[in-house]
């Protein structure tokens, strides 16, 4: 069996064009930013009842994304959807809005608009729309169609927002482990009590902030913020170092920065932040402990890549959403940054080393 081609069209800065071989134009006063097809053939096959290995010739599905092809989180959910669909025949494209490096409305309008043209050219009978952004300004205008059904994942608001469950609709909520976090960072700072949450104001923190708002954790939350430009974060992370033990930030990829369409790059307000903080960051995701958090129970887009394309060929297998329920993620890991312990000068436990999924940076001597 031979696997299909799959492209990708791209919502790319500072203009983006829906991409196609099948002659779709591009939108007026844009320009093309990729010409490269990107394949999306996986590793291996999805375990599951019900679900058939083989696609039928000609089912297409349309993956969403949100954001852009070099986000890691987008990666990892383009990562998952491979493995579903290894060794089937499903014709896949990806598409990416690009709403994260630029997030003013028009743009996010502008982009859900382009992804809507493609599936009016090339008629799938799958949507895969992935985070906030794809419901809010694409997905939930076919909420009641016969077609395309739609799956989603990523996604942290309350499905009701976007019109969700509905009999055309499924897919898989985003919900950060935020006690499990502060659970950890109480395993390698002990007398921790108090915690700023500083987060960028974006669809993606304000649905992770509704959530964690309803856990109980051993952490007194100080404040609750979401500053808007590069400035506003340096004013709360600096206000945070004389009222928390710790900062806990979701999301930085939306800070503005002056005169310009494009956000800040996210390395560099993370990067100020530890070079400017007395106190440590505890993150939510892969990237942020990359980037210097110093811990965190973190989601996993593989898992949500790969349930959204199991749900997406029990669909195609003739499975109907309404009998599929909207699930949650399941699976979290735990990351510790050694360099960040060590800057903080924090001797994490052996216990803990022991017991954390990922570690990164250097060796260091653990206490016992």
């Amino acid at each position: 069996m031979r696997d299909r081609l799959h492209r990708s069209r791209v919502a790319g800065s500072p203009y983006f064009v829906a991409l196609s071989v099948l002659g779709l134009s591009v939108l007026p006063g844009c320009e093309r930013s990729s010409t490269q097809p990107q394949s999306v053939t996986g590793n291996h096959v999805a375990e599951g009842p019900s679900i058939r290995t083989v696609a039928e010739p000609g089912e297409k599905v349309l993956l969403v994304h949100s954001y852009h092809v070099e986000y890691e989180w987008v990666a990892q959910i383009t990562r998952g959807v491979k493995r579903a669909f290894e060794s089937t025949s499903v014709d896949c494209e990806v598409f990416h809005m690009d709403t994260k490096r630029r997030s003013d409305l028009e743009w996010k309008q502008q982009a859900g608009d382009a992804a809507a043209a493609v599936v009016e050219q090339w008629k799938p009978d799958i949507v895969i729309a992935v985070d906030d952004n794809a419901q809010e300004y694409f997905a939930k205008r076919y909420v009641g169609h016969d077609c395309p059904q739609i799956v989603f994942c990523g996604v942290n608001a309350e499905p009701s927002k976007y019109g969700y469950p509905a009999d055309n609709v499924t897919g898989m909520l985003e919900r950060p482990y935020y006690a499990a976090t502060v659970e950890m960072l109480h395993k390698t700072l002990p007398g921790a009590r108090r915690l700023a949450i500083i987060t960028d104001n974006s669809p993606t923190s304000a649905g992770a902030i509704e959530y964690m708002k309803q856990q109980q954790t051993s952490m007194t939350p100080v404040c609750w913020e979401t500053p808007n430009t590069f400035e506003e974060w340096k004013v709360s992370i600096r206000k945070a170092q004389g009222s928390a033990d710790a900062i806990a930030t979701y999301m930085y990829h939306t800070i503005g920065q002056p005169d310009a369409l494009e956000n800040m790059e996210p390395r560099e307000v993370m990067r100020w932040s530890i070079e400017n903080s007395e106190i440590p960051l505890i993150g939510f995701f892969v990237f942020a402990v990359d980037d210097g958090a110093l811990c965190g129970m973190v989601e996993s887009g593989v898992e949500h890549g790969e349930e959204a394309g199991r749900l997406a060929l029990q669909l195609l297998d003739g499975a109907k959403p309404s009998d599929l329920p909207i699930t949650t993620a399941r699976h979290g890991q735990s990351m510790l940054n050694l360099d960040t312990a060590q800057r903080l000068g924090l001797d994490i436990p052996a216990t803990v080393l022991a017991e954390t999924d990922v570690v990164f940076g250097s060796t260091i001597t653990a206490s016992k």
